[in-house]
């Protein structure tokens, strides 16, 4: 069995399978918001912006990236999202050098801003309704928001590395999610 855009199956045994794709692409996207919330925890201004290695652009390009890059995603998407200008000089792909980068909160504030408007595509948005100016990644809206949450758990990767060169190990893990990890459970 597959799942199809406007299929909705049930099992003999009369329960629903799955969850709507719709439910799906939201719950990642509200997870992948929370571990990049996560991922933040105790980090300071000065650590958001330090390049601990020439290879990797700070934090805070990290966060302001992703509300970037969402924001036109959001629009391909139908959606209306606005960031401050300057957001495209400072993180557009194949920036992330030493720059006058703004507040890691308001990176922080920005991409939680992009992040509603993506959460609003995902439940009211018909995932398989073509989005403006595909690319080789996706060429529709549920397509662009699965994209979306591989891209921010990609940065979230990078994050998690320039904690670790900074010395700030990323904060434990919440008591739930430990719990499914512990040894009886594997």
């Amino acid at each position: 069995m597959h799942w199809c855009p406007r299929e909705r199956t049930r099992p003999k045994a009369g329960l629903e399978v799955g969850y709507m794709i719709e439910a799906v692409i939201a719950e990642q996207l509200g997870r992948s918001h929370a571990r990049l919330g996560r991922a933040l925890e105790g980090i300071t201004e000065e650590q958001a912006c330090r390049r601990p290695t020439a290879q990797l652009a700070p934090i805070v390009w990290q966060v302001g990236h992703l509300a970037f890059v969402e924001a036109i995603f959001a629009r391909r998407g139908g959606s209306s999202c606005d960031l401050p200008t300057r957001y495209s000089d400072l993180f557009k792909p194949g920036t992330g050098d030493h720059a006058e980068y703004p507040p890691l909160a308001e990176a922080w504030a920005a991409f939680s801003e992009v992040h509603r408007a993506m959460l609003k595509l995902a439940t009211e948005t018909d995932p398989a309704k073509p989005v403006a100016f595909p690319t080789n990644a996706f060429s529709s809206c549920g397509g662009m928001l699965i994209f979306a949450c591989q891209h921010r758990n990609y940065h979230i990767g990078k994050i998690a590395t320039l904690r670790a060169l900074l010395g700030k190990p990323l904060p434990n893990l919440p008591p739930q999610v430990a719990e499914w990890f512990s040894v009886q459970n594997v």
